[in-house]
């Protein structure tokens, strides 16, 4: 009976088996309807970050923007701000847009190669750029052509051109130089002449003697106009000259005095304060600088107190400055700051350690130096020592604060306005932006509801919401009302108006 009842059992199941078989598999359930993203959202939420004034102008995304294709790049896209434009680059080919950035208007597309930024003579940025054809041209903030060279091999400078000599190399510096205009008309032109060698007479004096003349002889060669050398850095009527010898001379490019020796500088200088060993250090030019916004209503502390000759000097206009630093292996570097106008050093600070030497003959400039103009706050980045990032009072020569190693997981990105954006990156609160305060480094602002992506000059800030770009800040100026206003005249006086003329019967 057991038997016959396992045996029926194995029945059963084969019969089972086979009708499974016959039947094939069960179809699978029927996959879900794929949801469709939220649309983008073109209405911005919570407030505006610190710093950020204005009205939400227009989003950037979506059917309904109307913006130009380029921002619907793949790769994304690269936003910078230039004077009152942004200046939108693909971030898979080599296109880019140069957008106004209050109206949204195009001011220049095209394909070329984004070499950087660079400024004119009055220190507005440009922007330096490579053809197809590998030739280069510079536009400024409103998409006009501001460059491109007359003849092959000009290099732009700063709102002036240089020739240099052919085959013109650093280690053979010397030969016949052009300084040209925006439009290639000649300014200046001289011969960089190498330095005669030193050859001592047979009946030379005593070591004590050739120590004894050196510091004189290395004032003279300072200041001596015959030694010239090559275009660095140029602002107004001025370019100022590398002669490989840790000398550094101001050169007039004006029409009238063309050539003429305006100042020099030299590592040998008393007031730079410099450590007389060997190697001499050599002068890096890291920018010209406006003098600092004024602020409305400021007051020195103890104005009041202060005599009329004081008060006097308090109004004269800070000048333009161009700070240098000496650097050299071993030693801390030190910042020299100069009066644009005829040189005469403002301060001296020694940075808190030692950064890379530069090459002779480099152009003005380093990666990662940012100026604030509201507070003159100029914030400098640190090979080593104690910071790795130091904000410098461009005005009195202090260090204003720095960022420790602790901090250092925060990357600050631009400035504007007294402010400092900055990315900030830890293990708690992952990445998050932070604004900072640019004399004091208080942090203004750290749970945002936009990041900050660019900011120009005119305030206009692109803010990232939400898979959204967002232009904020002063609506544009209608030139219609402006013209109408300037065209109309003005209202009569109420008590003009109530008063009949006089007639000639009265007279």
């Amino acid at each position: 009976m057991r038997s016959s009842r396992v045996l029926q059992a194995l029945t059963c199941g084969l019969a089972a088996l086979l009708v499974a078989g016959c039947t094939g598999d069960p179809e699978p359930p029927a996959p879900a309807p794929e949801e469709e993203p939220p649309p983008i959202p073109t209405e911005f939420e919570g407030e505006l970050p610190p710093g950020i004034e204005g009205e939400v102008l227009r989003p950037l995304h979506g059917e309904d923007a109307g913006s130009h294709d380029i921002l619907d790049d793949p790769l994304g896209v690269r936003i910078s701000p230039v004077g009152a434009a942004f200046l939108i680059s693909s971030g898979g080919e080599d296109r880019h847009l140069l957008q106004d950035a209050a109206t949204g208007d195009t001011l220049w597309e095209g394909e070329a190669r984004f070499r950087g930024f660079d400024t004119d003579s009055g220190g507005e940025t440009v922007l330096l750029m490579t053809d197809t054809d590998d030739t280069p041209f510079v536009l400024d903030a409103e998409g006009q052509r501001l460059w491109e060279p007359a003849e092959e091999g000009d290099l732009y400078l700063d709102g002036v051109a240089v020739r240099r000599p052919a085959e013109w190399s650093s280690e053979e510096p010397h030969g016949d130089f052009s300084v040209l205009d925006a439009e290639g008309a000649e300014l200046w032109s001289y011969t960089f002449e190498p330095e005669p060698e030193d050859t001592e007479p047979e009946d030379a004096e005593t070591d004590e003697d050739d120590d004894e003349t050196a510091p004189e002889d290395t004032e003279a060669s300072a200041d001596d106009p015959e030694r010239l050398g090559v275009p660095v850095a140029a602002w107004d009527d001025t370019v100022l000259l590398d002669s490989g010898d840790s000398v550094l001379r101001a050169h007039s490019l004006d029409p009238e005095d063309a050539g003429e020796l305006l100042w020099s500088v030299a590592a040998s200088d008393e007031e730079l304060g410099l450590p007389a060993t060997a190697p001499v250090p050599l002068p890096q030019i890291l920018g010209v600088f406006p003098a600092p916004e004024p602020e409305d209503g400021a007051e020195d502390e103890g104005a009041e107190n202060e005599d009329e000759d004081e008060e006097d000097r308090a109004d004269e206009d800070v000048p333009a400055t161009i700070l240098l630093r000496w650097a050299q292996p071993e030693a801390p570097s030190v910042l020299s700051a100069h009066d644009t106008v005829d040189g005469e050093p403002l301060w001296t600070l020694e940075e808190a350690g030692t950064n890379p030497v530069s090459q002779h003959f480099d152009e003005a400039g380093v990666p990662g130096l940012l100026y604030d103009s509201a507070t003159g706050t100029l914030l400098l980045s640190q090979a080593s020592g104690e910071a790795t990032m130091v904000a410098v009072d461009l005005v009195r020569g202090e260090v204003r604060w720095g960022l420790e190693e602790d901090d250092g997981s925060i990357s600050p990105a631009f400035a504007h306005g007294g402010l400092v954006y900055g990315d900030s990156r830890s293990n708690e609160d992952g990445d998050l932006q932070l604004v900072l305060d640019a004399q004091t480094m208080d942090v203004v602002g750290d749970e945002l509801s936009a990041y900050v992506e660019a900011i120009t000059d005119t305030g206009h800030a692109i803010l990232v919401q939400d898979r959204q770009r967002f232009v904020v800040g002063p609506e544009p100026e209608d030139p219609e009302a402006d013209e109408d206003a300037e065209g109309s005249e003005p209202p009569e006086d109420p008590e003009d108006a109530e008063s009949p003329a006089p007639s000639d019967e009265a007279s």
